[in-house]
Parts: structure tokens; C-alpha cells; sequence
């Protein structure tokens, strides 16, 4: 029997045994197995605007007759897929053809896991990023931050899009090697059936992906064009293979807290972290450092004062780190002219976000024109870049902070930013909360200021944060001390 038989019948197996009657029970139930009500695996389809290899999509569906599970469309999705063909060839039970933010605590508390069968290249700039700009995207993430399986195919999508500039390929790539970094299991379309019956078999704590046995089977690639980075193909992927094998897995099931040096890290939260030094006495060894961390430890990016820009820029080349930049930094007080120019010379030193301060004495004064178009001309200038609002929290009383994340809104910007770390307080829980009921999924919220520990940052994540300032970063991701007094 060959290698693609034994999978099928092993997957045929495993997906039979989720509704069968339940053994005595002896000891506690393992982690999201069914329990002494029998309850079957609960599975979540995501459809977006990416269309082809629909044949290969309704096959593998015709394998989950034993497990229950709804689709979701995304804006995308309603444009290409029929609902009609959709409920005749599928066994879906619901068809969900719109989503909305108050849905999203019902649905992460619905599902077990969560496909996203066609990937589009929104999605996987989106979530490679957690970015939550988008409806749809922003379940996907926090489902993530739930600890629940998320498989998805970018198969399709590179299918779609062939073979492009290489420049381009090489972007698309490492954004699916980033998935795969923050747990999402990357596979062919035909493999979903059988990644699904992995991950609803057994879930690593803090985990997406199951733990690696010994010797398993490695699915044989059905890819038709390049390379989906599912990280089981010895033929294309064999040295991310030894490492999995030699590591024990750690890459796709670490555990929260967790040893630095050894090179076990918690690399989900930190992908949500920038490793951030703005002393205005930063050194170039020191400049040097942060970057060598941030590559080691995938931060999601280096933020520093402007004129190092340039040097992180070249440091960072190949690493998939970004650099990020401040500016009308620590005071917000010049004028907007002064901040749309440090933003183009910014931008063209190689600054791929930007975090500004607002005009915190206008706010204060009522003045919310002059605050909104003080964003508004900063996010112009930075020419589709990410644009980060810092608020100075610790100035603001709760009626200006909702005041500044609607301003922040209407001038189209991207996150909204507790503080700078030089305004005498820092990131609050409750700020957070506030500043996510006001913005909603459609922005991101970041975290900084006085965020030194791994517990800190939890309680950051937890209350809504998708991004975290921190100087702190190594001890954060490891679960070590810090000794870091701020920016």
C-alpha cells in the first residue's frame, strides 16, 4: 500500500472516530477531546474571493461527513461562491454570508478549529501581520490567540497568481513561512481532510498544531505550482523537517514561558511585539543589538528614533523584521508640516511603519479638527504605510481617549498607541479596553509603556491589544527577569 492509501484510510479512521460512543471514563479528558457529552469536533470553513481548484475544495468536503461544520463568507467570497452550489455540495449545516464584530466572541466560543480553504493575498498579508483591519481576518487572529487550530491553503493562491516576479514570490513565501511561525498549519487543499483530523486529535497548549510523533507519515505534496511551505515535504522542505524531528517539535507547539537561550521562544506573542529603543543616548552597539534580537526572536519589527532608520534598514535586510520609526516624537507638539515631512524622509529612509503623536494640547483644548487633520496629513504622507496614533494616555482623561481613537478612525489610520514611554505612565488594561470598544476590529490597538513582562503582556493581549511596544522584548517572550527601565 502506498504512501497516499495509508493516509487516506488512516484519515478515514480517525475522522470515524469522533462520534463513536465514549469509553468509560478512567482519567480527565484529554485537551479538546470529546467529553462524557460525546461532543464532536465543531469546524468553521472560511471562503474568501479566491476561486480556483473549487473541484479539489468539494472532494476534500466530501470527507467530513462525520465531522459537523459551518462556512463563513467573506466580502470576497460572496462575489465567486454560489450559496446555492455551496449548500448542494457541501454538508454544511449553516452558511454564514455576513460577520460582524459582536459575532466574534459567539463564533471563538463555537469552534474547534477553523479552515480557511482558498487564501487570499489579503488574508495573507492580514494575518501574517496580525493585522485586524479586517472583519473576517480579526476572528481568525484572535481565534489563533485562543489557542485554536487554524488551517489554511495557499495553495490555491499561488496558483492563481503563477510565476511572478521573484521579488514578489519572495514576499508571498516568507508571509506563509510567518503563518506557519505563529501556528497556523500551512497545507496543500487535499491534505485539509487529514491536518484536520491532527489537530482536532490533539492540541498542544498554546498551539495550533499537534505535537510530532516519531516517525509519523509525512503527506505526500500535491502541490501544483512551487512550494506552500506546509512544512511536511522532505523532497522541498527537508531541513525544516530535520529541525521539527531533532527539535521535538518545538517550532509548532512551544509552550508559553519559555527558554531563550535554549532557543525555545514563544514566537506567536512575539510577532506582536515592537522591540523598541528610543534613548536619545542609544549607541550604535546598541542599535546593533536590538536588531540582532529582533532577527533572532521574529519581533514584529524594530522601532527606533529616525535617524537610525537607514542603518536598520540594511542590519534587518532578509530577516522579514520591519522597521518602525517615530514621529513628533516624545511631544506631539510641532506642527503638521514638520510631521508629514519627518514622515516622507521616513519613508524613504526605509521605514515600513510609523508612529506619531498627536497633538496632545489641541485635544485638550477642543480643538479636534486641527488633532484630526494633524493625522489625517501624517498618514497621507506615509503613503499606505502603517500609521500608529499614540494617544499619551496618562495625559488624558477617558473622555479624550474615546475623543482621540475616533479622530484616529476618521483620519484613516491604522492602529492607536497607549504612549510613548515618556509621558510619566504607561499601558493600562483598561486603557486598552476602552480604546478597543472604541476603534472596534477595524484597527489595530498597541500597547506600550511600562510592558516588561510576559504577564503584563498577556493582560495587554487579553483586554485587546494586537501589538505591543516593549524594550523589554527577550524577557518577555522568554519568561526571563528584565532589567530594562524603559525606552
Amino acid at each position: 500500500m502506498d504512501n497516499k492509501n495509508l493516509i487516506e484510510l488512516i484519515t478515514r479512521e480517525v475522522l470515524g472516530s469522533f462520534n463513536k460512543p465514549a469509553a468509560p471514563k478512567t482519567s480527565a479528558a484529554p485537551i479538546n477531546q470529546p467529553s462524557a457529552q460525546n461532543r464532536s469536533a465543531n469546524v468553521l470553513i472560511v471562503l474568501t474571493g479566491v476561486s480556483n481548484m473549487r473541484e479539489a475544495f468539494y472532494r476534500e468536503m466530501e470527507k467530513l461527513s462525520d465531522i459537523k461544520y459551518d462556512i463563513l463568507l467573506s466580502d470576497g467570497a460572496k462575489a465567486v461562491f454560489d450559496k446555492n452550489e455551496l449548500a448542494s455540495r457541501t454538508r454544511a449545516v449553516n452558511i454564514y454570508t455576513s460577520f460582524q464584530y459582536s459575532d466574534r466572541c459567539d463564533f471563538l466560543n463555537k469552534y474547534d478549529a477553523v479552515v480557511l480553504a482558498f487564501m487570499s493575498l489579503s488574508a495573507l498579508t492580514h494575518i501574517s501581520g496580525l493585522n485586524t483591519d479586517s472583519m473576517v481576518c480579526n476572528y481568525l487572529i484572535w481565534h489563533l490567540i485562543s489557542k485554536k487550530p487554524l488551517i489554511a491553503s495557499a495553495e490555491p493562491l499561488l496558483n492563481q497568481i503563477g510565476n511572478t516576479h521573484p521579488a514578489i514570490m519572495r514576499e508571498i513565501n516568507q508571509k506563509i513561512a510567518r503563518l506557519s511561525e505563529l501556528g497556523v498549519m500551512v497545507t496543500p487543499i487535499t491534505q485539509i481532510c487529514a491536518a484536520l483530523a491532527k489537530a482536532c486529535r490533539e492540541i498542544s497548549p498554546y498551539s495550533a498544531l499537534p505535537r510530532a510523533g516519531a516517525g509519523s507519515a509525512v503527506p505526500e505534496c500535491t502541490a501544483q505550482t512551487g512550494c506552500v511551505s506546509c512544512g511536511q515535504c522532505f523532497v522541498k522542505r527537508e531541513n525544516d523537517i530535520n529541525v521539527i524531528k531533532d527539535t521535538g517539535a518545538a517550532r509548532i507547539s512551544a509552550n508559553p514561558g519559555l527558554e531563550s537561550v535554549a532557543g525555545k521562544f514563544d514566537t506567536r506573542l512575539a510577532k506582536m511585539i515592537d522591540h523598541t529603543l528610543l534613548k536619545p543616548d542609544a549607541q550604535q552597539s546598541d542599535i546593533d543589538k536590538l536588531c540582532t534580537e529582533a532577527a533572532k526572536y521574529k519581533f514584529a519589527s524594530v522601532c527606533v528614533n529616525p535617524g537610525w532608520v537607514k542603518y536598520c534598514k540594511e542590519k534587518l535586510s532578509g530577516s522579514g523584521v520591519m522597521v518602525c520609526t517615530v514621529v513628533g516624537f516624545p511631544l506631539g507638539a510641532t506642527s503638521t508640516n514638520a510631521k508629514s515631512c519627518e514622515t516622507v524622509q521616513a519613508i524613504a529612509d526605509g521605514a515600513d511603519e510609523i508612529d506619531m503623536v498627536i497633538n496632545i494640547g489641541a485635544l485638550k483644548s477642543g480643538n479636534l479638527q486641527l488633532v484630526e487633520d494633524d493625522i489625517r496629513q501624517v498618514v497621507r504622507a506615509a503613503g499606505g504605510k502603517t500609521v500608529k496614533v499614540i494617544l499619551e494616555t496618562s495625559l488624558l482623561t477617558d473622555t479624550e481617549k474615546t475623543a482621540a481613537c475616533r479622530l484616529s478612525k476618521n483620519a484613516r489610520a491604522h492602529f492607536v498607541k497607549t504612549s510613548t514611554g515618556f509621558g510619566g505612565g504607561g499601558a493600562t488594561a483598561a486603557d486598552i479596553a476602552l480604546m478597543r470598544s472604541t476603534v472596534g476590529p477595524e484597527m489595530g490597538v498597541k500597547a506600550s509603556g511600562g510592558v516588561r513582562d510576559l504577564k503584563t503582556a498577556r493582560e495587554m493581549i487579553e483586554a485587546g491589544a494586537t501589538r505591543v511596544g516593549a524594550s523589554a522584548s527577550v524577557a518577555i517572550v522568554s519568561g526571563a527577569a528584565s532589567d530594562s527601565k524603559g525606552y
